[in-house]
């Protein structure tokens, strides 16, 4: 995994322009590496950008999100990931949106960040449960999304990780190849934005992410 990142990192470097593209077809290279075969059922929109939130369940996760999808992407991390020697470096290159989770107005600053990064029309990826679920069940979703999505009128596209708990929960040490089906959902539009609070938008985004995921039928 160190030696990996380390070619990502380093290439990315050398050529800047095809950054995402390398992301991509290393991500899924080291999934397959790992012994994980991905399905993507949906089709990604073409009209971003958007605020991309999945559900979270494993560490493969964050390696997922560059097997589906489109155009330039960044993410929403905690800053405990930039400790990693790697895939830090990784993540400071394609300028993600770290985040202090025991500094609410550093968070709120950051979250300002992240709406100039939609402006210029980036994805922006999040997990919006905050952090890994111990049992497969989606945790409550926090509201800093949401308030993004209002605030700079984006559409929300929530997409569901199907079988990622099966490979590495948080409390199992080893993993265990599976197949993974990424399922992409229908776009919460902009539009809703005008009519519905941010309890409506987490009940509706929380409903399509446990029927994407396969937490529901």
């Amino acid at each position: 995994m160190f030696f990996g990142g380390f070619i990502v990192f380093i290439l990315t470097l050398i050529f800047p322009k095809f950054t995402y593209p390398i992301l991509k077809f290393f991500s899924k290279i080291f999934v397959v590496c790992l012994g994980v075969k991905v399905k993507i059922e949906g089709k990604f929109p073409k009209d971003g950008p958007f605020i991309i939130m999945a559900n979270h369940s494993s560490m493969i996760d964050p390696f997922l999100w560059g097997t589906f999808m489109e155009g330039k992407f960044t993410g929403i991390v905690a800053d405990t990931n930039l400790k990693y020697p790697v895939y830090g470096w990784i993540l400071k290159r394609v300028n993600a949106v770290v985040i202090n989770r025991k500094n609410r107005k550093d968070s709120i600053r950051r979250m300002q960040n992240a709406e100039k990064v939609l402006k210029k029309g980036i994805h922006i990826g999040i997990h919006p449960e905050g952090t890994r679920t111990l049992t497969g069940k989606m945790n409550p979703l926090k509201k800093g999304g949401f308030y993004m999505a209002k605030n700079t009128n984006t559409p929300i596209l929530p997409v569901g990780f199907d079988g990622a708990f099966n490979f590495k929960p948080k409390n199992r040490f080893f993993i265990k190849p599976t197949t993974i089906i990424i399922r992409i959902g229908d776009k919460i539009s902009n539009t809703l934005y005008h009519s519905k609070s941010i309890e409506d938008l987490i009940e509706i985004t929380t409903i399509q992410l446990k029927k994407l995921s396969g937490e529901i039928n």
